[in-house]
């Protein structure tokens, strides 16, 4: 693939941007409603155009990358991801229902929650890594029958 040249404004745009997209992504992990993914396939879009060193960083980060690297390959959430998605969202949300002045914005809170929670149960799972076969599992060949 051929990479078009860039005016150094446009690169040093593309860079700003993505840098902003992470930083939206970065928040979102935390918080119920601003969503994660969203943000860093934007970024990733950004640093592709400005910096390929800054693409690379984000595809191949411990923590953004599986996030980039999931939707690329069409894998879904693993359940790891699922199961701080849940803690995040729910450490997040009984905060906002505790601290909530009227009691609609306990309502709210809970409802978001709720929905959430079922949102996040029927988003497809990666699969599970097939299990290794083991040396039990490996039957011997058959011996020739003209053996005596």
């Amino acid at each position: 693939m051929r990479r078009v040249k860039l005016s150094p404004w446009k690169s040093r745009f593309y860079i700003t941007a993505g840098f902003i997209c992470v930083g939206l992504g970065l928040i979102g992990i935390p918080t119920p409603l601003l969503p994660t993914t969203p943000f860093l396939l934007l970024a990733a879009f950004c640093f592709a155009r400005g910096s390929q060193r800054w693409h690379d960083w984000l595809v191949e980060h411990h923590i953004f990358g599986s996030y980039i690297l999931a939707f690329r390959e069409k894998r879904g959430l693993t359940r790891g991801q699922k199961l701080n998605i849940a803690l995040g969202s729910s450490l997040t949300l009984m905060i906002t229902g505790y601290f909530a002045p009227l009691l609609i914005g306990k309502v709210l809170a809970g409802f978001i929650w709720l929905t959430g929670m079922i949102a996040l149960y029927f988003y497809r799972s990666a699969p599970t890594p097939a299990k290794s076969q083991t040396e039990t599992d490996i039957r011997p060949a058959s011996a020739p029958s003209d053996l005596p």
